[in-house]
């Protein structure tokens, strides 16, 4: 029976920038962890590679943590634009 297991991770980073003074508003990184199939082989070699991937539902996990990640920025301009107005 195949199964996977977690073999590392990677780190994606997302940055939002200001085209106009150019400057970073915000910085996300997201750890993605990286599997392999229990019945992939390297062959008699003793070297080779096994092929590695993310979870199946990955993309739609990355477009949850991206929407996330959007709406707490636009809350966070909206509070500004609140708090310029108070002044």
């Amino acid at each position: 029976m195949n199964e996977e297991i977690r073999v590392g991770t990677t780190r994606i980073t997302l940055h939002v920038t200001a085209f106009y003074p150019p400057m970073d508003i915000a910085e996300a990184r997201v750890d993605v962890p990286i599997y392999v199939t229990t019945g992939e082989t390297i062959g008699n070699h003793g070297k080779g590679s096994v092929p590695a991937h993310v979870q199946q539902d990955f993309d739609k996990k990355v477009e949850h943590a991206l929407q996330v990640f959007a709406d707490t920025l636009e809350a966070s301009f909206k509070e500004g634009e609140r708090n310029v107005e108070k002044h």
